[in-house]
């Protein structure tokens, strides 16, 4: 079981920054981590990874990541969340799973997004025809 710890993780510019996010503690069983830059608490951008067990014999376990990239602007004078970004990905094991078969599924969806074809479409809200 891997120690909760500060993440290090690149953002999206031209020239990537990499990002702190420090551990802000558990909800149930959701690990929380938070990027303070913004100065705000409405600000920060959450990252969060949950683990669910399988309920049943022939049920999946699962991981759950989710982002929140909220943005901050002055509305009326005040300090204000203006908009959210959010993502989620649920990953879904098979209690019997290899390791190997673990790993393919992980490595697909990083290259799966990483693609120089997808990427510009999410970016642009595109979709394929």
């Amino acid at each position: 079981m891997p120690a909760v710890a500060a993440l290090t993780i690149a953002d999206g510019a031209a020239t990537p920054v990499n990002r702190t996010f420090a551990f802000g503690g558990f909800v149930g069983n959701v690990a929380k981590w938070f990027e303070k830059t913004a100065g705000v608490a409405i600000g920060y951008i959450k990252l969060t990874d949950e683990y669910r067990e399988a309920k049943s014999t022939t049920g999946a376990n699962s991981r759950i990541l989710g982002y929140e990239l909220p943005t901050v602007g002055t509305v009326n004078g005040v300090t204000a969340r203006v908009r959210v970004s959010s993502a989620q990905v649920r990953l879904n094991f098979a209690q019997d799973a290899t390791d190997q078969e673990k790993k393919d599924l992980v490595a697909y969806v990083i290259n799966h997004l990483s693609n120089a074809t997808v990427r510009p479409a999410v970016w642009g809200q595109e979709p394929f025809y």
